[in-house]
């Protein structure tokens, strides 16, 4: 109940979608100019910035599931 409070979007399929999508193309290490579009620029400089795997999950998380 909680993690959907903090992700709404994690019930629609289409939020999901583009979480497995975004981990799966940089899961060996490139990542497609079309992948990128798909998170807002803020996200990005926070990814880029922190050095953390599990956080950048995290953000990848908030980008898809909090905009859904």
């Amino acid at each position: 109940m909680g993690v959907i409070t903090i992700w709404p979007g994690l019930i629609s399929g289409r939020s999901r979608k583009c979480f497995f999508n975004i981990l799966k193309d940089g899961s060996d290490g490139e990542i497609e100019l079309k992948t990128i579009l798909k998170v807002k620029p803020n996200y990005l400089l926070k990814i880029k910035n922190n050095r953390n795997i599990y956080i950048k999950v995290l953000l990848v998380g908030d980008s898809c599931f909090r905009n859904f």
